[in-house]
């Protein structure tokens, strides 16, 4: 095999690799729904010891709850990358594009996995009612601030995808719902109580939607491993 050729089946086993990624960040998080689900956490009017009776109870099941939507997350940011390659490759050296999509996927990981270390320490540690409050409020108010970037990520790769028609039509509206939705969770920092309250259901439905989004171009980037890949930038 020539030189061209094993760079690129390398590239698209990495493209595989990071599909199946796509997939697993789906299936993985998705199986603490069977320990604790998320509708099942203390609302907004929860008090500080309603919260610490809350983990007590839950305190194993929330662990691997939050295991397992670490390693989801995780792979997200792997997931992410790969398809960072893609639209780069596909866009063209001179779009800004694929930069704002990688920014968003990587700021939007992080402010999760920020939210998850606040509710591990809250697992973890024995607080007060009112430090055990001020962790709840924070973990679910940086899961909040993350639909920002999620907006400007997934409002990219909508905007590229119309152009290049590389992942797929329902990739695309898929993103386009989750990038106009995930700015509604700015509401939370508003709003005291009820549905778009900062525990409110908002937090449930709205990231439903990037999950759909994720699996669906994951399956599509396993579907068609070398799809993009060859194509030279500009």
């Amino acid at each position: 095999m020539s030189s061209d050729g094993l760079k690129r089946s390398a590239r698209g086993r990495s493209i595989d690799a990071a599909g199946l990624a796509g997939v697993l960040g789906i299936v993985v998080p998705a199986l603490g729904l069977f320990f604790v689900p998320i509708w099942e956490f203390p609302g907004t009017d929860a008090s500080g010891a309603e919260i610490i009776a809350f983990v007590r109870d839950h305190r194993a099941a929330l662990q691997v709850t939050m295991v397992v939507n670490t390693l989801g997350v995780t792979l997200w940011l792997v997931f992410g990358a790969a398809l960072w390659v893609r639209l780069r490759l596909a866009a063209g050296a001179t779009s800004v594009l694929p930069a704002i999509f990688a920014v968003g996927i990587a700021s939007f990981g992080t402010l999760l996995l920020a939210g998850f270390a606040a509710m591990d320490v809250l697992i973890l540690r024995p607080t007060a009612a009112d430090e055990a409050h001020l962790l709840y409020d924070l973990t679910f108010g940086l899961l909040a601030m993350s639909g920002m970037p999620t907006a400007i990520a997934l409002g990219a790769y909508a905007a590229l995808e119309h152009r290049v028609h590389m992942l797929g039509a329902v990739s695309k509206w898929l993103a386009a719902a989750a990038a106009a939705s995930h700015l509604v969770l700015l509401a939370s920092f508003i709003v005291p109580r009820g549905f778009f309250s900062l525990e409110g259901q908002v937090i449930t439905v709205i990231p439903g939607i990037l999950w759909a989004w994720i699996l669906t171009a994951g399956i599509a980037m396993l579907r068609h491993p070398h799809e993009e890949l060859s194509r030279e930038a500009g």
